[in-house]
């Protein structure tokens, strides 16, 4: 799907989603494109891995908007990792702004190991209240 300045690529694999981000995240896509990868994960879906290599920029609604959705997968028991490389100014601006709730490896190789051997053997269903 694209949306205004960024597109997302989304796909399912083993469990956990993943999904590309390209392009640019700011005020005037952050919710889109934060719904749309909300949108796509499953209850039987157990973390997202949010690549974005591809970012050319993000703002603070961006990040805002990646903060939203790891509390939203938090409420349902589930993980979101980033792949952020550490050069550029993706990975200062995520720095200064400081995701804590949130784990960051620097390129899709280390997140995708980091989500398989993470990977729960059992999770409660439905989330408890």
């Amino acid at each position: 799907m694209t949306s205004e300045l960024a597109d997302v690529a989304l796909e399912r694999m083993d469990g956990f989603v993943v999904a590309t981000v390209a392009g640019e995240i700011d005020m005037s896509n952050a919710v889109r494109v934060r719904e749309r990868i909300a949108g796509f994960v499953t209850p039987e879906d157990w973390a997202v891995v949010m690549d974005l290599s591809e970012l050319t920029f993000i703002d603070s609604a961006g990040l805002y908007g990646v903060s939203v959705l790891a509390e939203l997968l938090e409420e349902r028991r589930q993980r979101l990792l980033l792949c952020v490389p550490p050069s550029g100014s993706i990975a200062r601006t995520v720095e200064i702004v400081g995701l804590h709730s949130v784990s960051i490896h620097a390129d899709r190789d280390l997140a995708l190991a980091a989500v398989r051997a993470d990977q729960p053997t059992s999770r409660p269903y439905p989330p408890e209240d």
